[in-house]
């Protein structure tokens, strides 16, 4: 029996991964704001007052929100859709929410591109 949760258990895992590429080809479709491409593995911060305070970046903030689990990291390559009314007048933090995240994610701009301009350079 141990075995057959074994065998279960990995083939689910294959097949979530299978359909995390397969989508990851399809192009997004964002309702509202524009899509982008994050570049290079982005810390992503669950709320602004948390993105305020991860930036400057050090690794020792970015340990304990991950820990606490405030910040996460989107991964390079990942398309996202821009929030585009965040209601914040601050240039340098983008929110974004990815394909299949219920949640919004604020990151820096430095780690966004348009999902446009990278299609154009395949």
């Amino acid at each position: 029996m141990k075995t057959s949760l074994i065998a279960l258990a990995a083939a689910s895992g294959f097949l979530m991964l299978n359909s995390a590429f397969a989508s990851a080809g399809a192009p997004l479709k964002c309702r509202t704001g524009d899509p982008l491409h994050i570049r290079g593995d982005a810390p992503a911060a669950i709320s602004y007052d948390v993105y305020s305070q991860l930036y400057p970046l050090s690794a020792k903030r970015l340990a304990l929100f991950e820990a606490a689990g405030t910040v996460k990291r989107l991964p390079e390559g990942l398309d996202v859709c821009e929030i585009a009314d965040d209601g914040v007048a601050d240039p340098s933090a983008v929110l974004v929410r990815g394909p299949h995240d219920k949640m919004a994610w604020w990151v820096s701009a430095d780690h966004v591109e348009s999902n446009v301009a990278n299609n154009a350079n395949d």
